[in-house]
């Protein structure tokens, strides 16, 4: 198993409580969501679990491939779930489009995964689905969002640009805000959801390591 490296994401700076001057990508996580993800391999014509089960208590028990954390731009992507700290909500004006709304667990998964599942194995869980690792591979990542707006100290403003994404030359604590303040110019700037996300290529990657993509499909949720 594998743990998504700490994501970060620049908040703008708001004239309410949660959103105060933080760090360079970096956010708030309060009332955390997290997620289940499990896969299975297609092999000998019916789909197995991998990685195996293991043997607990005279029973097989599934094993999780991947726990991901927090990356709730990543759970936006993927099923299109919105978490309260999402800087998303100050800056793009369009949803950003999942990659599939949740349609809940295979009714053909593995036996393994089938008869574990069911036995009040899954309580408060939401978000239920299952995609193919190609799927994630042919999502259009470099979709961009409609230009993002906000105001900047007059110094900085040179180094935003409409057709460029967020600049890294920002100080960490300058901050950007969402209304004119005094010695301040409107600038706008572009944003890929592969740039949103952060973590895109690093899952794909981990999703890579179980097989041909086309054949090794993912059991998801969030809780």
């Amino acid at each position: 198993m594998s743990n998504v490296p700490v994501l970060k994401q620049r908040l703008p700076v708001v004239d309410y409580l949660f959103c105060a001057i933080v760090s360079n990508r970096r956010y708030l996580r309060n009332m955390s969501t997290t997620s289940s993800l499990y896969a299975e391999i297609w092999r000998n014509n019916q789909w197995e679990p991998i990685p195996e089960a293991k043997w607990s208590k005279g029973k097989r028990v599934p094993v999780c491939y991947l726990r991901l954390g927090t990356p709730y731009e990543l759970y936006a992507a993927l099923v299109g779930y919105y978490h309260n700290s999402l800087s998303y909500y100050h800056w793009h004006t369009e949803k950003i489009v999942p990659v599939l709304e949740p349609r809940g667990l295979p009714e053909d998964m593995n036996v393994i995964y089938k008869d574990y599942f069911k036995n009040d194995r899954i309580g408060i869980e939401h978000h239920f689905t299952w995609f193919m690792v190609q799927e994630i591979i042919d999502y259009d990542w470099d979709r961009k969002f409609p230009p993002c707006k906000g105001y900047v100290n007059h110094q900085y403003a040179s180094l935003f640009s409409s057709l460029a994404p967020f600049p890294d030359d920002l100080p960490d604590d300058e901050p950007i805000y969402m209304t004119k303040k005094d010695n301040t110019t409107e600038v706008s700037w572009v944003e890929s959801y592969r740039e949103y996300v952060g973590c895109v290529d690093y899952f794909i990657q981990e999703l890579l390591k179980l097989g041909n993509p086309r054949e090794i499909r993912i059991l998801f949720w969030l809780h």
